[in-house]
């Protein structure tokens, strides 16, 4: 009997606050639907932007590594090793003249060139 009768209070207590949750609709419009989608919006915006603000920790890292590795190459540079590389200065009319004396424009001979469709 006191089973019963425990079930039957749980079930009316049940009821009774899922009514007065639907109340709270009608009544506070605002507490139902506008609260949670505030929360939602700025607890979003707090979200992103600490993931943003890590990511932007990973690339600051990347940065300082290559800003050593150059720095180190410098250093390198001044006691010698990379500075025994030594480029030759090229100018655009030497490049000029050593591709004309490659290619031939007097002398040419026509090609027909094959379209996708046609077969051998």
């Amino acid at each position: 009997m006191t089973s019963q009768a425990s079930a039957s209070t749980s079930t009316s207590r049940f009821q009774h606050s899922d009514a007065k949750f639907k109340r709270w609709g009608r009544r506070s419009p605002f507490i139902r639907y506008g609260l949670p989608m505030i929360s939602l919006t700025v607890l979003g915006a707090l979200g992103l932007g600490h993931l943003l603000q890590g990511s932007k920790d990973i690339a600051k890292v990347k940065d300082d590594q290559e800003w050593e590795i150059i720095e180190t190459r410098k250093a390198l540079s001044r006691t010698g090793p990379v500075n025994a590389y030594k480029p030759k200065t090229i100018s655009l009319e030497e490049e000029l003249k050593v591709l004309q004396q490659k290619v031939d424009i007097e002398n040419y001979d026509y090609k027909k060139i094959p379209k996708l469709n046609e077969t051998k």
